[in-house]
């Protein structure tokens, strides 16, 4: 799909997706927006749903590999702030920032991960 971005057909189904604008996307069904993602920079799969589905969950549902492999985020629309979880490998991190760049988040959001990151989202993380 958009820049390289490999999206399994088993998601892309449900969506409205302007492959410009990956992060733009509505689930047909109800018009909410990209919550949770998983991201595998070697592969460049990129898997996503709405609330209420863990990071674990989507990725063994679509059965693209281990959980380790994926950088995962969580979209903060209103805040303006993806959050990246913390992955072992920093440049995954780096290189999933600039999928996200391409794939229509603006510029004006702010893309953050680590231990200052996940303290100011603190709240909003609870039981995600």
């Amino acid at each position: 799909m958009s820049q390289g971005v490999n999206i399994p057909r088993r998601i892309s189904r449900h969506w409205d997706i302007d492959p410009s604008r990956v992060f733009q996307s509505r689930y047909k069904y109800n018009g909410q927006r990209i919550f949770k993602f998983a991201y595998q920079p070697e592969t460049r799969v990129l898997i996503f749903d709405t609330t209420g589905v863990h990071h674990d969950t989507m990725i063994l549902n679509n059965k693209q590999g281990k959980f380790e492999d994926y950088v995962r985020g969580i979209c903060f629309w209103t805040k303006r702030v993806i959050y990246l979880r913390g992955h072992e490998n920093e440049n995954w991190l780096k290189v999933t920032k600039a999928m996200l760049r391409k794939s229509g988040v603006p510029a004006n959001y702010r893309v953050v991960w680590g231990g200052d990151a996940a303290t100011e989202l603190e709240t909003e993380l609870r039981g995600l």
